[in-house]
Formats: C-alpha cells, structure tokens, sequence
C-alpha cells in the first residue's frame, strides 16, 4: 500500500487534483484522490536513479452539464506503472445516480480529461526524482566506501 508520505508526493508529482475539462457545455473536474493503492519506490542502479511503482488510483470528479445539472461520481485506474504507456491505463468511469442525461458527461472525460490524466502521470517520475532523488542518489566516489555507508561490514 502507499504510505501517506508516498501518497502526498503522487499528489504533488500528479497534480492530478484541479484538472478539468470542458466540452459543448458540459464541465468536469478532478476534486480529490482518493485512493493510492500499491507500491512506488525511488532507486539507484548504475549510478542513474530510477523509479518504480505499480499502484492503482481512484479520483473523484465533479461537474455540470450544460443544462446546470451536477454530475458526481470516480474514476479508477486500476494499474499505473513504471513500464505502462498512456495507452495501457483502463479507465473505470462511475457516475453516482447515473441517468441517460448524465452519461453525456463520459465523452468529456474520455476525450478531454482522461488526456490531461495522461500528461500528469507521464511525469510523475521526473518530479518523484526532482523531490527525492538526493535521498536515494550516492555519488560513484561513495559506492565502495565503508566509511560513506556507515562503516558496514
């Protein structure tokens, strides 16, 4: 499971929380992250950083359709992982008291907010190295150095 420090810092790499989109009228955004389920580590091979994580997301949303009805509901991405392209993530889209005039709101979040969803996961592991990498990252001069790794035998 994430913990809640590795929780925050998805939050903050994603910036997933504010995005929104708008389309003929109809608005949605992303108001919280719910959930952060999995595994997100930071390390160091071969003098390089490297990220992994495998977790799945759950987002509320929040919108209106161009008539002013509200629209509530999740997004769950079930696997967002270090070796998974954009077109790999599965979005499971659940409108709570879903009717035929709130469906219309699915093609907005498909074709205008599930891109935006993309970018911000894209970067997730540049700005998981930009926040943590100097915690896990060792100059090459300290890697066989005793009294650099606290003297462990």
């Amino acid at each position: 499971m994430c913990e809640k420090g590795q929780q925050e810092l998805f939050e903050l790499g994603t910036k997933l929380e504010g995005l929104e989109a708008e389309n003929d009228g109809h608005k949605v955004s992303i108001t919280k992250l719910d959930e952060c389920v999995g595994d997100c580590d930071l390390n160091q091979r071969k003098g390089k950083i490297i990220t992994i994580y495998d977790v799945s997301l759950k987002m509320s949303i929040q919108g209106a359709l161009a008539d002013g009805t509200e629209v509530a509901g999740h997004i769950t991405i079930p696997e967002v992982a270090h070796d998974s392209e954009a077109d790999d993530y599965v979005f499971e889209i659940k409108i709570t008291d879903e009717t035929s005039a709130k469906q219309s709101i699915k093609p907005v979040i498909r074709k205008h907010l599930q891109p935006l969803i993309c970018d911000k996961l894209a970067n997730f592991p540049v700005d998981m190295i930009a926040t943590h990498g100097g915690d896990v990252y060792i100059e090459a001069s300290q890697l066989n150095n005793p009294a650099a790794a606290g003297a462990k035998a």
